[in-house]
């Protein structure tokens, strides 16, 4: 199983991918930065997810336009929340592990 967190997730990008470690889960942060190689570098980080997280509160128009577009040609659901923490983040991949609906923790961002 694979998270992709997109945008403002920079200063926890190592305490996120810990986090997914211990719950059996693969984290992969892209800052949202667009310019030069980075919508391809958010192309593949969304691609490769089962479930694309968008923290729009920290991310720019075209970084959270651009992972909507991809989500939606790869066929994954996003979600999309206007702030998400370290502690958020941790109960997002805690229902991902245990199958529960991410729409509970993405209405309460």
């Amino acid at each position: 199983m694979r998270v992709a967190f997109v945008g403002g997730m920079d200063r926890n990008e190592s305490a996120l991918i810990a986090a997914g470690r211990q719950r059996g889960i693969d984290v992969e942060v892209h800052y949202g930065d667009v310019r030069g190689r980075g919508a391809d570098a958010l192309a593949g980080v969304v691609a490769r997810a089962d479930h694309v997280i968008v923290v729009t509160g920290t991310n720019s128009h075209g970084g959270v336009k651009l992972a909507k577009q991809y989500a939606h040609a790869h066929g994954k659901q996003v979600w999309i929340m206007r702030a998400c923490g370290l502690a958020l983040a941790k109960r997002v991949l805690d229902d991902v592990a245990t199958g529960r609906d991410l729409a509970q923790v993405a209405r309460a961002a």
